[in-house]
């Protein structure tokens, strides 16, 4: 089978798996369950609660989180919440608080490809500070001044990072450091995708447009990849050089698969959020919005957190070509963000009230 083809069968999958959505919510919205969701509107702030009644889901811990990793070298669960406390949750289900010094304004984390360190960014956004935390030393180490972005490489220790001068590289082992290019640039993201390609994005929302530019770090040609969306966001996953887009097209949200060349292999008949989704061994995870309705401003509105979700969860084979409904919550409403997957379990942050849980598969 010819790659086009199988993107036309992906493509014909994504259109069942919308019509699959599109019943279900004619099948629910004049039930109770869906009433108490629909109730969670833009500019609404009360959450509501949640409670456990489905065995296939279970609360991984009563910790409030701001966000998690998995380290894999150990087989544990970190969490961190706003403040900076870290918890080790271990695989026998021991919780250790491991780290509590205090982080103003933490605003992301980028964990490593195997988990033992991650880099944060706090102080933000008046005086952006990164810092890199290690799981085995158990303690922050913070990294030079006037960094703009960071990124980790996809199976190395190495930290790629953006100051205000030049993109350079630092090997965590020999602890040296590289330049790749000179370069000068406010509020961009980076993400390292292969070995030898890395991205580099503007910062798009619903008002403004965003590219995106590939850098080969052994040439060091830089290649225009997508240019001026409006709203876009986007989320990568080197182990299969794939990630999913967000984007508006006449203030329309549309959410496509995409390649690292910038091809869109398939656009999906669902809206969601690029941060709701995972691509791990050739599936399509995704969280999908019961409840998107028309006038919500994606990105922008649900990364203010103002306006919160009822998902159900989906999965698309890519090898297979098929596509199903993996769950879909009764009695409780989960806004799921940050999938990884860990054994036979599909974690998430339910941002309905900060907490992490797992999904059996």
């Amino acid at each position: 089978m010819t790659n086009w083809q199988k993107y036309i069968k992906i493509t014909a999958i994504l259109l069942i798996v919308g019509i699959v959505i599109w019943v279900a919510y004619i099948f629910l919205k004049e039930t109770e369950v869906f009433k108490s969701v629909s109730s969670v509107i833009l500019g609404q702030e009360e959450r509501p609660a949640t409670i456990i009644t489905d065995e296939k889901l279970s609360l991984i811990s009563n910790d409030i989180v701001f966000d998690y990793w998995i380290n894999k070298l150990n087989n544990s669960v970190y969490l961190m919440d706003e403040t900076g406390n870290i918890v080790k949750i271990s695989s026998d289900n021991q919780r250790e608080v491991i780290n509590t010094q205090t982080l103003n304004k933490i605003n992301k984390i980028w964990p490593s490809y195997n988990g033992a360190r991650i880099v944060a960014r706090f102080n933000y956004p008046t005086m952006p500070t990164f810092s890199i935390f290690d799981t085995v030393t158990q303690n922050w180490k913070p990294l030079p001044l006037n960094i703009i972005a960071t990124a980790w490489a996809p199976n190395s220790d190495e930290l790629a990072y953006l100051d205000d001068k030049s993109l350079n590289i630092l090997n965590l082992v020999s602890q040296k450091t590289s330049k790749i290019i000179n370069m000068t640039q406010k509020e961009i993201n980076l993400d390292w995708v292969s070995d030898s390609t890395m991205l580099i994005s503007t910062i798009g929302s619903e008002k403004t447009t965003a590219s995106i530019w590939s850098l080969n770090l052994k040439t060091k040609i830089i290649t225009s990849i997508i240019s001026d969306e409006q709203g876009l966001t986007t989320k990568w996953f080197p182990s299969s050089n794939m990630g999913i887009e967000l984007r508006n097209i006449k203030r329309m949200p549309y959410t496509s698969l995409i390649d690292t060349s910038g091809s869109r292999l398939a656009t999906f008949s669902f809206v969601t959020l690029p941060s709701k989704c995972l691509i791990e061994n050739d599936k399509i995870y995704c969280a999908i919005p019961n409840n998107l309705k028309a006038g919500y401003i994606l990105p922008d509105d649900y990364y203010k957190k103002a306006v919160y979700f009822n998902d159900a969860f989906y999965t698309i084979d890519l090898n297979a070509n098929t596509a199903s409904m993996i769950y879909n919550p009764d009695a409780i409403s989960l806004d799921a963000d940050h999938l990884e997957m860990m054994g036979n379990s599909l974690l998430f942050k339910n941002r309905l009230n900060d907490k992490l849980y797992g999904l059996e598969l």
